[in-house]
């Protein structure tokens, strides 16, 4: 067929040219007929599935697929005429090679700009979806980063590819990019080991945003921020205080508020020797029942902790549902006690010294 078209013609310029636009209006052709499909069944099919993931690539798809059809027929069409330029013709040869390049490039920004939009798509869907089920909010922070260094990648394998095709080597820069990176991992050591320290705390979820910890320093604080380089906790002052990852990760973290928010409420009280200790707890253990935000089970209850030098120590034990209440339901109890010790004549003794002053013996 193609020779008849060639006789017909009678020219293997013009065949070629033919050829050529052919190619390309054939490419646009297959381009919107599977736009048309994909618009179509495809998203009946899709529409079947229970995850949004794939709407939401076949939208960034359907976008661009024409545009990758055009610059690809484009790409065809030059091939073809290059073909029916002689090799004398230097001139026609360099312009058809420039424009072969710009829409080789083009093709390359199309596919890279297509693939960054997808993984962009598909790492927040999955991540949000992650941060659903389990009740967290460290997206907004490993989003970007992992956003950042999947577009850096995609873009390097870009330029690669585009360097290669012109007859560029490529290995020379693909080591001058090994070297560099070895370089800036040496010089950014603290600054990597906090990053990744981060993300062990963003995967892990040792402490979440909003919880009350006790740092390695006896510092009390909720977090307010979990970053990527740092950790950065709201004290009672209201004040920041801002820790490096790595800090976190090696240090020892109480958490008051995981796995769940009840803490223990504790309140100790010294009474004197010869007081009658049924008395005391009965006195702490009503107290600890009567206030609203004390749990009743487990029940409040009061141990003996210690037989001190000067007072016999009682241990209030009860547990409350919110830790943020722990230190005024502590205080309100210890100011009831102090006032209904005093009513009831029950001594909150201070500490004593007995001293024993021996004379000597009188000198020779």
């Amino acid at each position: 067929m193609l020779e008849q078209l060639r006789a017909f013609l009678g020219s293997d310029l013009l065949f070629h040219f033919v050829v050529a636009a052919l190619l390309f209006l054939a490419t646009v052709v297959i381009g919107w007929l599977i736009k048309r499909f994909l618009n179509g069944i495809g998203r009946k099919l899709i529409a079947r599935t229970t995850t949004d993931l794939d709407d939401l690539l076949l939208n960034i798809v359907v976008d661009k697929i024409r545009w990758i059809f055009v610059v690809s027929g484009a790409y065809l069409a030059t091939e073809e005429v290059t073909k029916a330029i002689p090799r004398t013709d230097l001139v026609a040869r360099q312009l058809l090679g420039f424009a072969h390049g710009i829409i080789f490039v083009s093709f390359v920004l199309v596919v890279t700009t297509l693939l960054i939009r997808i993984s962009d798509t598909a790492v927040k869907n999955t991540m949000e979806k992650h941060a659903k089920r389990t009740a967290t909010g460290y997206q907004d922070a490993l989003f970007p980063l992992i956003n950042r260094l999947v577009n850096i990648i995609l873009v390097l394998i870009a330029i690669i590819i585009t360097l290669d095709h012109f007859g560029q080597d490529v290995s020379s820069l693909v080591v001058s990019l090994g070297v560099g990176s070895l370089a800036i991992a040496l010089a950014a050591q603290d600054t990597l080991a906090n990053m990744i320290a981060g993300f062990v705390i963003m995967l892990d979820r040792p402490f979440r945003v909003g919880d009350r910890i006790m740092l390695p320093t006896g510092e009390v604080g909720d977090v307010f921020e979990i970053g990527v380089r740092s950790t950065k906790i709201q004290d009672f002052d209201n004040n920041l205080i801002i820790l490096p990852n790595a800090e976190m990760v090696k240090g020892r973290i109480i958490n008051y508020s995981y796995p769940e928010q009840v803490i223990r409420v504790m309140v100790e009280v010294g009474v004197a020797y010869g007081t009658n200790l049924d008395d005391a707890k009965k006195i702490m253990t009503d107290l600890a029942k009567q206030h609203p935000d004390v749990l009743d089970d487990p029940i409040p209850e009061v141990f003996t902790v210690a037989l001190a030098d000067s007072s016999v120590n009682l241990r209030l034990i009860a547990r409350t549902v919110d830790y943020r209440k722990k230190f005024l339901i502590e205080t309100f109890i210890r100011e009831q006690i102090y006032k209904i010790f005093n009513e009831e004549g029950i001594q909150i003794p201070f500490p004593q010294r007995t001293i024993h002053i021996v004379n000597p013996p009188p000198g020779p």
